[in-house]
């Protein structure tokens, strides 16, 4: 160390000669490159100042890596942080100073040192990780946080008056993070709630005052939208709800205010998934900001249906205006000027210019709007005990689009902006009716268009209506089609239950049936094939085989069908089956030799099998 020491201090002396300035400073620098090199080995000592000098160099050239690899290295008293620090975060290396700052903050744990700067420190170290280039590497800011302020020591480092209020070194981070949360969550809102959550859940109150007090509500906004739009229950499922069962319904209501001002668009979906807003303060809000579609929404929920229904519409009739004006300016070179299509390129162009159309904003704006407002129509038509003034909900809109090309002025436009209009409305005309025909009865529809326009050409509605008749048909078809494979169904399901009420069992052993126990007695069969008789008697329990009341109705239903076999004269019917003559004579109570021969079970006999199974 003494020899580094008095090198330095030679080729500082020589420094300060005129002459000799620009050489000197070569080689200082030259002899800090030699010595950062044996410092990062480990092989040597330098004092405070000299390291500090070499880091000086190796900031010039931008060694940042060397520099952290250096930290790791070096002790902590061999160097002045602050020095070094003035130094590396001159040259902005964030990743180095990170390094630095990490270790001020560890010495408040350590040795208790002034809480003052080590806060500094702190937040000093988060601003590390929020102006570094690395997206990710900005992101691991959250994990040093929850190392720092949740794991870690709880030492106390200082009381409050008469001892009672204690400081720990928790508290003195807690209190530095307060002032970089506005930061953190423009970084991630979402994991910025869940710190709140695990470190600041009984001071919400006060959080999010803090960030209210900011200047910059969008923070806010983004805060409450983490937790209340369900993205913080999706990546925590228990910091998700604990947060958002401390939102009150004020919390709510700003929450929309500051939708309604930063993001308009999301009022209407935010308005029916939730209930958790007031909904006259609401529709003074929505009303205030001109957001059609959540105000509508918020008149059908007050029970004014039609307002809400004609505001939906006259909307419409401001964006249909809207997209006239874009559409007016296109150029359209295939045209001359008698209207016509030059090269009989008419379709490709107006389908493309369509196309480019429904993807713009403004024609999107109308979708939309036309969406929102049969979403109304079908909501109250099937909810609604008057079913004439359901449908009539539908025929307004209805009405509004065959009309529009009234209002739009169509006819005054040129004719290729008439005709891309026109192939729009066309597209509005057939989305409400797909939408209408499972709401509005056809023959309803149909009449409804063929009357009011009695005394007009129906051509244009002749896609539209043979469309909606097909669309009818499919869905009758479709409907035909699912009955017939339900009747199919349950013929198989008749079938496969019969087949198993009539199925036998294999009898290999009959011997011990006697001739004195066939009348009025039970044949069980056990799974060795082998039969046995029992006579009918009310001990004969379940542990045999069978119920008690299920031997009883096979009884009775034996004994129908025997009753019908026979006629007026006495004499059996002929019937086809499977059983033969001695077998018949045999059931029925009478003596039969062929009965208690041995016979082969599962062949059929001669002639006398014959017929068809049922």
């Amino acid at each position: 160390m003494d020899l580094v020491r008095r090198i330095a201090y030679v080729l500082a002396i020589d420094g300060t000669s005129t002459s000799r300035s620009v050489i000197a400073c070569e080689s200082l620098d030259d002899f800090h490159d030699f010595l950062s090199t044996y410092l990062l080995r480990g092989l040597v000592r330098a004092p405070p100042a000299v390291i500090c000098s070499v880091i000086s160099r190796m900031s010039v050239r931008s060694a940042q890596e060397d520099i952290i690899k250096l930290f790791q290295v070096l002790p902590r008293n061999s160097y002045c942080r602050e020095d070094v620090l003035e130094v590396v975060e001159a040259n902005h290396l964030s990743r180095a100073a990170l390094i630095l700052h990490k270790g001020g903050v560890s010495e408040l744990f350590e040795n208790g040192t002034d809480s003052t700067a080590c806060s500094n420190h702190f937040m000093s170290a988060i601003d590390c990780y929020l102006k570094d280039e690395d997206l990710r590497y900005q992101r691991e800011v959250f994990d040093y946080i929850k190392n720092e302020c949740i794991g870690g020591s709880t030492a106390i480092i200082s009381y409050g008056q008469n001892n009672k209020e204690e400081t720990t070194v928790h508290d003195v981070l807690r209190n530095a993070l307060c002032q970089k949360l506005p930061s953190l969550i423009n970084l991630d809102p979402v994991p910025c709630a869940q710190l709140v959550a695990e470190i600041y859940v009984e001071e919400l109150e006060q959080i999010l005052s803090s960030l209210s007090e900011n200047g910059d509500e969008t923070v806010l906004f983004k805060f409450f939208n983490a937790v209340i739009s369900g993205d913080l229950v999706k990546a925590d499922a228990v910091a998700g709800p604990v947060l958002l069962a401390n939102m009150t319904i004020d919390h709510h209501q700003k929450y929309l205010e500051l939708m309604a001002k930063f993001h308009p668009d999301m009022v209407y979906q935010y308005l029916t998934t939730s209930d958790n807003y007031r909904v006259e303060e609401c529709l003074k809000l929505c009303q205030e900001y001109e957001i059609a579609d959540a105000s509508a929404y918020l008149l059908e929920r007050m029970g004014n249906v039609s307002s809400a229904l004609q505001l939906m519409l006259q909307t419409l009739e401001g964006r249909l205006m809207t997209l006239k004006r874009v559409v007016r300016g296109l150029n359209l070179s295939s045209y001359d000027n008698r209207g016509k299509f030059k090269f009989g390129r008419n379709k490709l162009n107006v389908q493309t210019m369509v196309t480019n159309l429904h993807q713009g904003k403004e024609s999107q704006a109308v979708r939309q709007i036309l969406t929102f407002g049969l979403d109304l129509c079908e909501r109250n038509s099937g909810s609604s005990s008057n079913s004439e003034q359901g449908s009539q909900l539908w025929f307004n809109v209805l009405d509004r689009l065959i009309n529009a090309k009234g209002f739009l002025r169509l006819s005054k436009e040129l004719a290729e902006h008439a005709d891309i209009m026109s192939n729009v409305l066309s597209d509005l005309l057939r989305m409400t009716m797909q939408r209408m025909v499972p709401n509005v009865p056809v023959p309803d529809l149909v009449r409804k268009i063929t009357t009011d326009h009695a005394g007009n050409r129906l051509g244009e509605f002749k896609e539209m209506i043979t469309t909606m008749l097909k669309t009818f048909v499919s869905e009758m078809d479709i409907c035909n089609g699912a009955v017939n494979a339900m009747r199919q169904d349950v013929h198989k399901l008749s079938v496969s239950r019969f087949s198993l009420k009539v199925r036998g069992k294999k009898v290999s052993d009959i011997s011990t049936v006697q001739k004195t126990q066939v009348s009025c007695s039970i044949i069980c069969i056990n799974d060795q094939g082998i039969a046995s008789v029992f006579e009918n008697s009310d001990s004969y329990t379940s542990s045999e085989g069978c119920a008690q009341p299920g031997i009883s109705r096979l009884r009775n239903k034996r004994f129908k069908k025997t009753a019908g076999k026979f006629t007026n004269c006495g004499k059996l019917k002929v019937r086809h089956g499977m059983m033969s003559m001695p077998d018949k004579v045999f059931q029925f109570g009478e003596s039969s030799d062929a009965a208690y021969m041995s016979r082969c079970i599962g062949t059929l006999g001669e002639a006398e099998h014959f017929g068809r199974l049922k």
